[in-house]
């Protein structure tokens, strides 16, 4: 029996993703966003990521890779929709889609803080506001082994799909959690050292002690870190940079400052 693909985006389950595309309210609500990719969805399937629903197109099962993938999820208790690469496209956030989205459910860590142990490194994103900054911070924090991402108020939201799209799948690796405003008060309590970034006259990251735990508090692209927000007596820390450059972009300095750390964590 030939099973054709439907061509049309009035479905319950069509609609539901759009509106998880493009609310946030309704991201919030449910604790769902949108998977785009056959790795992305690999790696949450991989994680124990629950799936609610998965469209896929003709181009996933054009390859084996695809074929073995939706195999796989269909050992889940996913609800899976064939759709043509039209309908895919109409809702795809990429220029190209590969032939797969998935709406899952991700959970924002509700922890308490976890008691500093030796030198270790959490990172918070305060009012960063752009998905690419955001989810290309938690990546690299992932990958430099810090235990821990925090983001504030006004901050882009983590369920943003263009936030996870850009973790690469470092998310589902990697303990997230929405802060308080007194958040730092709660960090403090549990051993931590607080250190925020600023472009010039702080501490040379190079010199700065990292063989301890460290929160360290990266700030919105434009307007940097509010003050206000942070204890009186945080730390400050600076990438010097040659004559003439203005800045680094907030998750490359996130980046540059967190492998930094991890050699003083190897180094102990």
């Amino acid at each position: 029996m030939v099973i054709h693909p439907l061509d049309s985006t009035d479905n319950k389950l069509l609609r539901q993703v759009r509106r998880l595309l493009n609310s946030r309210s309704e991201r919030a609500k449910r604790g769902w966003t949108v998977l785009e990719g056959p790795r992305l969805v690999e790696s949450a399937r991989t994680a124990g990521v629950p799936l609610h629903t998965v469209l896929y197109s003709p181009r996933l099962v054009e390859h084996q890779r695809g074929r073995d993938l939706l195999e796989r999820i269909g050992r889940t208790p996913a609800k899976v929709l064939y759709v043509t690469d039209r309908v895919l496209s109409e809702l795809s956030e990429v220029e190209t889609h590969q032939g797969i989205l998935a709406v899952a459910e991700l959970t924002v860590d509700a922890r308490p803080w976890p008691a500093a142990q030796g030198p270790s490194l959490f990172v918070v994103a305060q009012g960063v506001q752009d998905p690419g900054n955001f989810g290309t911070l938690i990546r690299a924090a992932q990958a430099a082994g810090a235990v821990g991402v925090g983001y504030t108020k006004g901050t882009v939201d983590l369920l943003n799909p263009k936030v996870v799209r850009a973790t690469a799948g470092a998310v589902f690796r990697i303990p997230v959690r929405a802060l308080g405003e007194d958040w730092w008060q709660e960090a403090i309590g549990a051993g931590w050292r607080i250190c925020a970034t600023r472009v010039r006259g702080g501490v040379p990251y190079h010199r700065y002690r990292w063989d301890r735990p460290v929160a360290l508090v990266l700030g919105n692209e434009g307007a940097g870190l509010s003050q206000p927000e942070l204890p009186a007596d945080c730390d400050w820390v600076t990438i010097p940079m040659a004559p003439g450059a203005e800045s680094l972009n907030v998750a490359m300095a996130g980046a540059v400052l967190a492998f930094f750390a991890a050699g003083f964590r190897e180094q102990t």
